[in-house]
């Protein structure tokens, strides 16, 4: 029987709903603690503003200056919804959108847990893994703050359910052309929810394309995305037409967002939490400073978002050696942040030192086992594919702890996954031994 079959047991289910009950009330009370329930002041939380008060998907960073595509279309619709229902940064409409982000937090980890029964973990190692990212608090406020007014924690959320069906379809025969299609469906939406996960997971159909179905079937999934995501961002994009002047299909912030991360400064600075600080009052327009001025004297933001892609692009084609080596470390910072992230990128500012280690730990061992299992059971590569290519779009801009959290549980899966395989090889090499040397002794 295929190991994705394999039925976890109630009492195994029963303990992961306890520890995944615990986790959701964990997350609530985080909210009532310091300023867990004070609104967020992002670009997505201002554009859910002006949606409710005027109708427009309008001024990302409050400052009056019109239509905008900063965010992506599905992005401040949580907010929204939630600030019409319960009032403007009320202290229970705060609450509420902690409570459906900490829900999808816990919907994540369930996901994560039904992969790992399909993959054929070992129990230990994925009730380990939900009991460890369920309740330790390495990254609540990442989760419940940042998670109610961006689209991580739905975007991470559907990039799970890709994979566990992607898994399960592997271990069938005959995937079902129904099944393939809403596979393709759901990948076309989580395009349009969160770009770099929609293209981890289309990457991903790929390789199961390739590996798994006839040719002839090929073309099911794909068509599926493309039909989702061409529709969706062909209405933004009309939108965008008539309220920018130009048909953007998903979001105009890529150029500053090049911008922020490709420049001289950023090379070698003596405080690289202070550098980026510094960039980011001089040209990011939410800091309401030189930025939102440069922005009014170019015309708006599509055309001051391009006038900076352009500067960073020519400082890329003058440095080429100097933008390899920031894509290079913007890597290694995406799976293994340095301590500044912890005072930049989250509230969650003590203790950066030990939350440093630990998600370094689990990176490294996470990505070990992947690799190491991708070589003996195909269908751990879609995880490893996705952990890898969720990645790319973010070498070239600055992640963030945000960024990362898209793979972040896949990563504490995975590392209990190796850990516990790892230590029962070794006690099964010991137990070996031990046998031969007993064997040995009565002869």
């Amino acid at each position: 029987m295929a190991s994705w079959r394999t039925k976890p047991s109630s009492g195994e289910t029963r303990i992961v709903i306890a520890y995944l009950i615990a986790g959701f009330v964990a997350r609530l009370a985080w909210t009532f603690l310091g300023e867990g329930l004070k609104p967020i002041n992002g670009e997505s939380h201002n554009i859910a503003l002006s949606l409710v008060r005027f109708g427009r998907f309008a001024d990302p960073n409050a400052d009056g200056s019109g239509p905008s595509a900063h965010v992506g279309m599905l992005t401040p619709l949580p907010s929204a919804l939630a600030y019409r229902l319960f009032g403007i940064d009320t202290r229970i409409a705060e609450f509420m959108l902690s409570m459906w982000a900490a829900g999808l937090v816990m919907l994540s980890l369930w996901l994560c847990w039904r992969l790992s029964v399909a993959l054929g973990a070992p129990p230990l190692a994925r009730v380990g893994a939900v009991l460890f990212a369920a309740l330790v608090p390495l990254q609540f406020g990442l989760e419940v703050r940042d998670g109610r007014s961006w689209e991580v924690n739905l975007a991470t959320v559907l990039l799970v359910w890709l994979l566990l069906r992607l898994v399960r379809a592997d271990g069938d025969d005959k995937p079902a052309p129904r099944s393939l299609i809403v596979t393709g469906t759901l990948a076309g939406f989580l395009f349009i929810v969160s770009p770099p996960a929609g293209l981890a997971g289309a990457i991903a159909i790929g390789v199961f394309s390739f590996l798994c179905l006839p040719f002839r079937q090929w073309w099911r999934a794909p068509l599926a995305f493309v039909l989702v995501a061409g529709l969706l961002s062909g209405f933004w994009a009309q939108r965008n037409l008539s309220a920018l002047g130009e048909p953007v299909l998903l979001r105009d912030n890529f150029g500053l967002e090049l911008a922020l991360s490709n420049y001289s400064g950023a090379l070698d600075p003596a405080d690289p939490a202070a550098a980026y600080r510094a960039r980011q009052a001089a040209i990011h327009p939410h800091a309401l400073g030189e930025g939102a001025e440069r922005m009014q004297q170019s015309g708006g933001e599509l055309s001051y978002y391009h006038d900076l892609g352009r500067e960073a692009q020519r400082w890329i084609a003058q440095h080429p050696g100097d933008f390899l080596r920031l894509s290079s470390r913007h890597l290694v910072e995406f799976f293994l942040p340095p301590g500044w992230f912890w005072t930049t990128f989250t509230m969650e500012a003590h203790l950066p030192e030990l939350r440093q280690l630990l998600v370094w730990l689990i990176t490294l061992a996470g990505l070990a086992s992947l690799a190491a299992m991708a070589w003996k059971k195909r269908a751990y590569a879609y995880v490893l594919i996705v952990t890898l290519t969720a990645s790319l779009p973010y070498i070239v801009v600055q992640p963030t702890l945000r960024y990362r959290y898209l793979v972040s549980s896949l990563l504490i899966f995975a590392a209990c996954d190796g850990t516990v395989r790892l230590s029962n090889y070794l006690q099964d090499r010991v137990r070996s031994r031990r046998d031969i040397l007993i064997q040995e002794s009565d002869v």
